[in-house]
Formats: C-alpha cells, structure tokens, sequence
C-alpha cells in the first residue's frame, strides 16, 4: 500500500472506533472521574471501577487512575470492574482480556489499555487496530509501573497549560470563593462548578476544576496558634516546618507536629477525608498520599524520627543523598513502620 493512501486510511481506521457512548453507565454516583475529574462517558469504553465491601461503588475514565487510587483501597476490594470495549458492558476486569498499544489514543496515558469480555473479540480489535493481547495482572502491573512517569507528564502539561488557563476562567465566571476543602474529591468539586458557572463546559470547566482543586490553594498549612496536635499534645504552629493535617469525615481540619503523628491517628481513625504534609525544601503543603518520603535520615523532628516529606522523588533522593535514609511512598507505610519510629 502506498504511504499517502496509508496516511489518509489511518485516521478512518481510529475514527472508527470511539471511547465515547451517549448513555453510559454510572456506578458511582457523578458523571466526572474522582481522581482526575475527566468526563466519563467521554472515556466511557476505558472505564474502570471498583466495588467495595461495604457496597460502595467508585468510578475511573482509567486503569490508570484506578492504579493512583488502589493503595488507599486495596483492603476494601470486592470486585474491579471494566467496560468491554467490544459491548459498552461492565465486566469482570480480572478475567478481561486486553488490547495494550492500539492505534487508538490511550486514556490518562500514552498507551492504550482496551478490555473485552471475550477473547476473540480482543484479537479482532488488535487484527484491526494493532496492539498486544494481555491479561488484567499484566495490564495493571503496567499500570503500577509506569504511574509515576505518567503523572509527571501529565503535571507539566497542566502547569504549562491548564492550571493558567483554569486560573484566568475561575477569575472571569466564577464569582464566589470555592474552597477545595468543601469537597470530598474533584468530582463533587466538579458538579458545584458546573451549577455555580453554568457557562463553563468541556475543556474550560476541566481547566477550572484542576485549578480549583490543584493549584488555586496552593500554600503553607495554616496552622491556628492554639491548635494541639491530638497524639502527643504539643503546638503544632510552633514547628511550621514539620506541620501535617487532615480533614475528617465530617470536613474538621485536624493539625499535627509531623507526618509520624498524623498516620499514627490516620491508621486508629477510619473515615480521613484528605491529609496533607508539608514539602521540607519548599514549605508548601502536598498531598500526602501522593507525596515521597525519607525515614532513617539524620534529621529529626519535633518528636525524634520522623517521615520526612517531598513533592517530588527527585527532591527526596536528593535529601536521602546528603542526610541518609531510604525512600517509601505512602502506600509503603504501615503502622509497624511508623511504630519504629
């Protein structure tokens, strides 16, 4: 086949197929992922899900994004679900077969990552579209490993183009003050926006929750002076540098002299909404389920050894280098280690 008759055939070969479905159906409750705040029925047929025990059901445009959640969950797993690309059906995603590295562009990835229920239909998608046969443990394992490369990039696009973007739109439509704390994730943020500046739709309402949820609050914890933090009793707002909280279940904000308190109370208080720590170079406070840290340096805190927190890995190798230690992530952390401590 010639190159030029290749060319034009290949985008009807993608167009072909699309993620999108008018009706999709929605486990969870919002039509918005909860971690990256994507349109779901937009990314419907890469649509993950998890069922917990408790019955409660949660809803992803990824795999990817059910890889960034799945440490905080994974004790609580019932079933994974997946859309069968083939059938716009849920089905069990650990017994799917997938297509990996279609032509098709991939969701929260530069890889294609497609479930079907039948095999055969796999191999009919990856005769037509390219792409490699996998099970669910390899898709997912793929998932896990390349999450942090992943998340990079997508932070530097959003930095280089959303977050100023959403920063311009919130200032110009948005007439109130919307706090990221008043919501239990980007999704529900996502559904007040859409009532509240109604004028706001498809990229710039995306635009406008990543700022909102991401960047607009960007800052140090504010610590109140007469805040005690509830495992050990001492002033969090005399350790600025050290500070860490968490926001409950029922929204109260709760202040602590270092991340090893934090998760002693995060591990005996089911029901934490959101903790935060504070970066050590930068001072900013960061998501602490997302965040690096260094356990066994030569820098203590208020309480003795401690965890200390990084935004980025880099930053936290580079600490480990000049003050020992290892790295652990957040889901690496349990209560024998902080016990240690």
């Amino acid at each position: 086949m010639k190159r030029w008759l290749l060319a034009l055939l290949l985008p009807l070969m993608v167009l072909a197929f699309t993620k999108s479905v008018p009706n999709p159906e929605l486990l969870g409750g919002s039509k918005w992922c909860e971690v990256c705040g994507m349109d779901l029925a937009m990314f419907y047929k890469t649509n993950h899900a998890i069922e917990l025990d408790d019955g409660t059901k949660k809803q992803y445009c990824s795999i990817h994004c059910l890889a960034a959640v799945y440490p905080q969950y994974k004790a609580h797993i019932k079933k994974i679900l997946a859309v069968d690309a083939a059938t716009g059906k849920w089905i069990d995603a650990t017994k799917a077969w997938y297509v990996v590295g279609s032509d098709v562009p991939g969701t929260m990835s530069p890889v294609s990552k497609l479930a079907f229920a039948s095999k055969a239909d796999a191999e009919a998608f990856a005769k037509a579209h390219g792409g490699k046969i996998m099970t669910f443990d390899q898709v997912f394992a793929m998932a896990q490993k390349s999450l942090e490369k992943e998340n990079a990039m997508i932070e530097r696009k959003k930095r280089q183009k959303m977050y100023p973007m959403g920063k311009m739109l919130y200032q110009r439509h948005c007439k109130e003050d919307i706090k990221r704390d008043d919501f239990e994730n980007i999704a529900r943020l996502k559904d007040y926006i859409v009532k509240k500046c109604p004028e706001l739709q498809g990229k710039k309402l995306q635009a406008v929750a990543l700022y909102v949820w991401e960047a607009k609050d960007r800052k140090h914890i504010a610590v109140p002076k007469d805040a005690k933090c509830p495992v050990c009793g001492m002033f969090v707002a005399k350790y600025p540098r050290w500070a860490a909280m968490v926001v409950d279940k029922e929204g109260r904000k709760l202040y602590f002299d270092g991340v090893k308190d934090m998760l002693k109370y995060y591990f005996s208080h089911p029901g934490i909404k959101r903790l935060y720590a504070t970066d050590y170079y930068t001072g900013l406070a960061v998501d602490a389920t997302k965040a690096y840290y260094v356990v066994g340096s030569d820098v203590y805190g208020p309480m003795g050894n401690e965890l200390i927190p990084f935004e980025k890995r880099v930053d936290a190798e580079a600490f480990a280098k000049d003050h020992g230690g290892r790295i652990v992530t957040f889901e690496e952390i349990d209560k024998e280690l902080v016990s240690r401590l």
